[in-house]
């Protein structure tokens, strides 16, 4: 599977909630939210934070079931509750994550942290979407919008209409397409744009184990603006994530897999690493 596979599934998506709900309603529903929690404020105000991803499966695991006897009720719960978790990310695409934009309006009405839409997000709709289900913070690819002045004008509407945005890159070239001043950026250490590496998934799912990642792009960190939030996405486990911080100065990271692959006994002793590895490379003391 390549990243065209999950474009083209969440163009249908997309598609589908034009043609049941107008731009024009949207507009209609943002303007009656409370304003949006501060996504970036809340990651700044540590020296380290987690943000929790929910998502039901993944392209890279084999389509696996991650969640397993999970619920979205009782994941978003325990992130809540737990202090090393500064912020939630939901994905809300279905065809190949098993998301759903329900699911991100649940969490955000049910938790008092601020909530992330992950998805493909290509233009100004579903700008207006992710607001109008109540996201505090939308994610931006380099990979997926891929024109500067178009990447520059989505991320404008989000803040315009109050959200923060995750802007995400994967290599040098896609660093080109950030804005100037860029507040929170995203290095992530999956290349969506190799087939090859999406047919390593039956290995994948034999280790149980992401090996479709590589760390080494986190170097980009170090070349981001000074001031820039800046997030290590992707392969990232209490196992590593103490010599990550050791090498790299990022502000927080984003995982998913590792917290929801083994239960929710796994999900809450990975949490309770997490914070151990965390305080240990002096970043944060929960």
């Amino acid at each position: 599977m390549n990243l065209q596979t999950l474009l083209d599934a969440t163009r249908q998506e997309s598609e589908a909630r034009k043609a049941k709900d107008s731009i024009k309603s949207l507009k209609a529903r943002i303007r009656d939210l409370p304003p949006a929690r501060g996504f970036i404020r809340q990651i700044a105000s540590r020296p380290f934070s987690l943000i929790a991803e929910i998502k039901l499966k993944s392209p890279s695991m084999g389509h696996m079931s991650i969640m397993e006897s999970q619920d979205v009720a009782r994941v978003h719960k325990l992130y809540d509750r737990h202090a090393v978790v500064s912020a939630i990310s939901v994905l809300t695409q279905n065809a190949h994550f098993g998301g759903s934009p329900s699911a991100l309006r649940q969490v955000h009405r049910e938790t008092r942290k601020p909530v992330l839409r992950k998805d493909f997000i290509m233009d100004e709709y579903e700008v207006h979407y992710s607001r109008a289900i109540e996201a505090d913070a939308m994610l931006l690819m380099a990979s997926v919008v891929t024109d500067k002045a178009r990447f520059q004008a989505l991320h404008d509407l989000a803040v315009e209409l109050g959200m923060d945005v995750l802007c995400e890159v994967h290599d040098e070239r896609e660093m080109e397409l950030l804005p100037p001043g860029v507040k929170l950026c995203g290095i992530n250490s999956r290349n969506f744009q190799s087939g090859a590496r999406f047919s390593f998934s039956k290995i994948t799912r034999l280790l149980g184990r992401d090996i479709t990642t590589d760390l080494g792009v986190f170097e980009l960190a170090a070349r981001l603006p000074e001031g820039c939030v800046k997030v290590a996405e992707s392969g990232i486990n209490a196992g590593n994530i103490g010599e990550v911080l050791k090498r790299h100065a990022f502000n927080a990271a984003l995982v998913g897999t590792s917290l929801l692959k083994g239960g929710e006994k796994h999900t809450i002793e990975e949490l309770d690493r997490f914070a151990a590895a965390i305080a240990s490379a002096g970043r944060q003391s929960p």
